[in-house]
C-alpha cells in the first residue's frame, strides 16, 4: 500500500518488477526476493467475496468473505446490471481486484448515497476527518452535511479512538479505545504476520498498565457486539455466549470446528506441545509471555527456498493448513486472470458477465495480461503545464495514523512539517529556504513552510503526513505548532478523478486493484505575499475538549529522567 502501489499505475509497475525478478530467477532464492509465511499462496488465492446482492441478507452471515480474490468476472460483487453492491464499490467492474477495499471513497459515496444510502458508519483506526482522507476539506463538510429534510446525510457516526483526534469531533458516539500498552493484541498468521524468511513467526502484546477511565479495547467491543447480535461465530447453538473476552477468543477461536488453526501458531495443544496446528491451549497467553511474546518456527533448511515448487515445503504447508493443495504455485507472466476480464470487456465471453458500457474500454485497456506502463490517471486529466510538479506525502514511522502526537519527547523532534523542495526548483519559483509558500493543485491549495533539500529531485516535492494537526485536536493547545505551522498535503488530493468517459465519480485509484493514488497529485508552487499571515492554511475553528478529557497543559516537554509539565 506504499511506494509503487500508491500510484494509479501501481499494479502494472509492481507486476513488471515481479516478472523481471521471475525471469532473472531470483524468486525465493538466496540473495533474491524471499517469501515469508504464509506465502507463497495460490494464484489467485482461494478466498472469495459474495457475488451479488443476494449474498447480503438480514440476520444471515455474509455469503462469502468481506475481502477476497476474484479469479474471473463471475466472482465480482455486482448486481444484475453489473453495478457495485459494496458502498466502496470494491470488487465491481470499476475496481475488480480491490483486495484491500477502497476505504478512501466510503464517506464520499455514503454522502452521495451511491450506490445506496446508509444509516450508520463506524470508523476504527482511521482519522478520516484528517490525515487518512483525501480531499479533507470537503470530506469534513460531508460528515456534517444535511439533506433537503434537514437530516444528516450520514445519520449516525460511531468513532473508536484512543485520543481526541479530528475524527472524534464529528462522532455521534465515541467508543474510547485503549493504546497498545493497555490491551492484548496478536500479530497473527491469519492477518498480518511478522514472519521471517526462515519460517513462520507470530507474536502478542500483553497489557502493562490498566485501561484509563472508561476506555475499552476495541477488540472487546467487537466480541461484545458479535455476542449480543448472536452472530454464529460468537455464540453456541443455544444462543449462549461462546467467548468470555478477547483473550479467550484468541485462544479458543478456530477457523472451522476442530481445524486446530487459530489466531496463534505457538504452544497449541492441551499442554502447549504442538505448533501451527493443534487444539486450543488455555495457557497459551502465559506461554507467549514467558517466551518474550514471540513464537518463531524455523523451517528445515531444505524447505527455506524455492517454496513455489519445493515439494517438501508444499506438503508441510498443506499439513499445517498454510495452503490447501500441495501443488506447484506457478508465477503468471502472462495472466489468464486478467485476460478473462479483458475478454469480457471485448464481448468475447458469450453468456458471461460483461462490464457496463461506460467501463468496457477501461477494463479492456488496463486488464492487459502483460504489464505495461501508462501515465497515472490523474496526470492524464491534469494540466501538466500549470501543475508541473509531482507531490508526495508519506507517514513518518513515529506518527503512523497520528497516534503519537501525545508523546512529549517526539513533539520536540517534529512539532511541524515542511514541504521539501529541491533548492533549484524553489529558487526558480522565488521561494526562500524556511520561507512561507503556497502549494496548489487543481483541487485546492495549502500554505506551508519550505525547506530546501538536495535529496529531492527537481520535479518532485514531498512532506510528512500526520505531523500537521487541526487546531485544538489531540489535547494540544489551539496555538500549538502542529496546527499553526504544520500542514496537511491531503487538502490537495482528490478521492475522485475528474469526470471522463468511464463516469462522473470514478475513484482516484488503480483501475485494477482500487489502491488509492496517493502519490499522483500534481502541483505548482509560489511564494506567499509579504502581507499574508505566517500561519499554515487552511485553518479550521479550534476543536473543544470532549467530555471527560483531562485539562490541557499549556506547555509540555520531556526532560532527562522524567516528564515535567507547566500549566
Amino acid at each position: 500500500m506504499r511506494g509503487l502501489a500508491a500510484h494509479s499505475n501501481g499494479f502494472h509497475s509492481i507486476r513488471s518488477l515481479s516478472i523481471l525478478m521471475s525471469i532473472l530467477g531470483t524468486i525465493d532464492r538466496p540473495g533474491g526476493f524471499r517469501h515469508k509465511a504464509p506465502f507463497p499462496r495460490p494464484i489467485p488465492p482461494c478466498a472469495k467475496t459474495p457475488t451479488g446482492p443476494e449474498g447480503v441478507q438480514p440476520n444471515t452471515p455474509l455469503a462469502g468473505m468481506p475481502l477476497g480474490w476474484p479469479a474471473d468476472p463471475d466472482d465480482l460483487f455486482v448486481d444484475e446490471q453489473g453495478e457495485p453492491v459494496r458502498i466502496d464499490k470494491a470488487f465491481s467492474w470499476e475496481h475488480p481486484l480491490a483486495v484491500h477495499g477502497l476505504m478512501h471513497n466510503v464517506i464520499t459515496n455514503a454522502w452521495r448515497g451511491d450506490p445506496y444510502k446508509i444509516d450508520t458508519l463506524m470508523i476504527f483506526m482511521a482519522n478520516m476527518a484528517w490525515n487518512s482522507s483525501m480531499n479533507t476539506v470537503d470530506v469534513r463538510q460531508m460528515l456534517n452535511d444535511k439533506d433537503e429534510n434537514g437530516e444528516f446525510k450520514i445519520p449516525f457516526l460511531v468513532v473508536c479512538d484512543a485520543f481526541q483526534s479530528e475524527m472524534v469531533a464529528f462522532a455521534d458516539l465515541v467508543l474510547p479505545d485503549t493504546t497498545y500498552l493497555e490491551r492484548h493484541d496478536v500479530m497473527s498468521m491469519l492477518d498480518r504476520p511478522i514472519s521471517e524468511y526462515d519460517g513462520p513467526v507470530d507474536s502478542v502484546r500483553v497489557p502493562v498498565v490498566p485501561p484509563k477511565g472508561e476506555c475499552k479495547p476495541f477488540q472487546e467491543v467487537l466480541i461484545e457486539l458479535g455476542t449480543r447480535l448472536k452472530l454464529p461465530a460468537f455464540t453456541h447453538e443455544d444462543g449462549s455466549r461462546k467467548f468470555r473476552d478477547y483473550p479467550d477468543f484468541v485462544i479458543n477461536y478456530e477457523t472451522a470446528p476442530g481445524s486446530g488453526i487459530g489466531f496463534l501458531a505457538g504452544w497449541r495443544g492441551k499442554g502447549g506441545e504442538k505448533f501451527m496446528k493443534g487444539e486450543p491451549n488455555p495457557s497459551q497467553w502465559e506461554l507467549y509471555e514467558k517466551n518474550n511474546c514471540v513464537f518463531h518456527y524455523e523451517l528445515p533448511r531444505s524447505y527455506q527456498y524455492m517454496r513455489n515448487w519445493n515439494q517438501g515445503y508444499l506438503r508441510w504447508a498443506q499439513d499445517h493448513s498454510l495452503t490447501r493443495y500441495a501443488e506447484p504455485i506457478n508465477i503468471h507472466i502472462y495472466s489468464e486472470v486478467l485476460q478473462k476480464f479483458r475478454l469480457a470487456a471485448q464481448g468475447r465471453t458469450p453468456g458471461g458477465r460483461v462490464p457496463p458500457e461506460r467501463l468496457r474500454k477501461r477494463v479492456d485497456t488496463y486488464f492487459d495480461p502483460l504489464p505495461f506502463y501508462y501515465e497515472p490517471l490523474e496526470a492524464q486529466y491534469s494540466d501538466k503545464h500549470r501543475y508541473p510538479l509531482n507531490a508526495l506525502t508519506q507517514r513518518p514511522m513515529a506518527m503512523y495514523h497520528s497516534w503519537d502526537s501525545q508523546n512529549a519527547w517526539l513533539r520536540q523532534i517534529h512539532t511541524y512539517n515542511y514541504l521539501y523542495v529541491n533548492a533549484q526548483t524553489a529558487q526558480a519559483a522565488g521561494i526562500v529556504d524556511g520561507g512561507w509558500m503556497w502549494a496548489e493543485s487543481q483541487w485546492g491549495k495549502v500554505r506551508c513552510l519550505c525547506r530546501y533539500s538536495q535529496a529531492v529531485e527537481p520535479g518532485t516535492v514531498w512532506t510528512w503526513n500526520a505531523v500537521g494537526k487541526a487546531a485544538g485536536a489531540w489535547g494540544l493547545s489551539p496555538q500549538a505548532n502542529e496546527s499553526q505551522q504544520g500542514f496537511l498535503l491531503n487538502h490537495l488530493i482528490s478521492e475522485e478523478l475528474p469526470a471522463h468517459s468511464a463516469g462522473e465519480h470514478i475513484s482516484n485509484s488503480d483501475p485494477v486493484t482500487g489502491q488509492a493514488g496517493w502519490y499522483d497529485v500534481r502541483v505548482r508552487i509560489y511564494p506567499t505575499d509579504a502581507e499574508e499571515p505566517e500561519v499554515s492554511s487552511p485553518q479550521f475553528e479550534p476543536l473543544q475538549p470532549v467530555p471527560g478529557q483531562s485539562k490541557r497543559p499549556s506547555w509540555l516537554a520531556w526532560f532527562a529522567g522524567g516528564k515535567k509539565g507547566h500549566r
